[in-house]
């Protein structure tokens, strides 16, 4: 974990956005891209060659995610960055009578269109990683506000979190073996996900889960989500067998804690710093 909210050593920066530096199958590319140039500081401390990124996955429009494009372009301007075409909208946040942003994405893609690859639904990143958004839809599990918009024409229209991706990663080559979930904020909701990656391809092993899971509000000591909306995340996921989940970010260490009460070990929570092998 390149960055997140927060980190194994005092030495790395944290902040409320999220990037994963990703080596697979001979490609390095980035999850996320935090919401500034502080992950180019924790690269350089862990020793890992930002040079070397030629993907960035953007995995919905929120700027804990898209803050880093301007520096990561600046190291390696030939990069591509990948995002839902839906994600070329202006989200903001309704707070009384006043609107704030929430996401700079559309302002990104006309200022580095030639990076950009925008896509509907489902798009392939390299030899093994694909990007998907849900297609269950099931509503029970999302995740969002009703003080988020989306700022149309003259006014501004609900927010359905349309702009939102996620990755599936087949480390081991044969489809066969399974894959790695990797997602943002899981707004669309985690038994969502996993079920959009299994209709695509099938009963295949879930070896890991890594994502965001929106679970912390505003005040990091309450919740977005009541304790029946935990229960019956966990009881879905359990009812997947996947492998080991890895939450960070959005999901906060409360939310951790309390959804950990219902899946255990299975739950783990990753910081900037720490590694993942596979």
């Amino acid at each position: 974990m390149l960055i997140e909210n927060t980190a194994v050593s005092s030495k790395l920066l944290v902040e409320h956005g999220m990037a994963l530096y990703i080596e697979a199958n001979g490609r390095v590319c980035m999850f996320g891209t935090g919401a500034s140039s502080k992950l180019i500081n924790n690269a350089k401390r862990m020793n890992l060659s930002l040079e070397k990124t030629e993907t960035m996955i953007i995995p919905h429009n929120h700027l804990a995610f898209s803050g880093g494009i301007d520096h990561l372009l600046q190291i390696n301007p030939d990069a591509k960055v990948f995002a839902l075409r839906s994600a070329e909208c202006r989200p903001v946040r309704k707070k009384g009578p006043f609107y704030s942003p929430m996401g700079n994405l559309s302002d990104k893609i006309k200022k580095y269109r030639d990076n950009f690859v925008l896509f509907r639904g489902f798009q392939q990143v390299f030899e093994g990683f694909f990007l998907l958004k849900d297609e269950i839809r099931d509503e029970s599990f999302y995740v969002t506000d009703k003080s988020w918009k989306i700022h149309s024409g003259n006014g501004y229209i609900p927010e359905v979190m349309d702009h939102e991706c996620f990755g599936a990663l087949f480390p081991y080559g044969d489809r066969k073996k399974g894959c790695i979930i990797l997602g943002g904020c899981a707004h669309c909701g985690l038994p969502n996900m996993i079920r959009t990656v299994k209709k695509n391809w099938g009963d295949i092993p879930i070896i890991s889960i890594v994502t965001g899971l929106h679970l912390m509000d505003e005040n990091p000591k309450k919740l977005t989500v009541d304790p029946d909306f935990l229960k019956r995340t966990a009881e879905a996921i359990k009812e997947e067998n996947v492998g080991a989940i890895y939450t960070c970010h959005c999901t906060g260490i409360k939310g951790y804690e309390e959804l950990k009460t219902y899946l255990g070990t299975q739950l783990q929570y990753l910081q900037t710093g720490e590694e993942l092998s596979f």
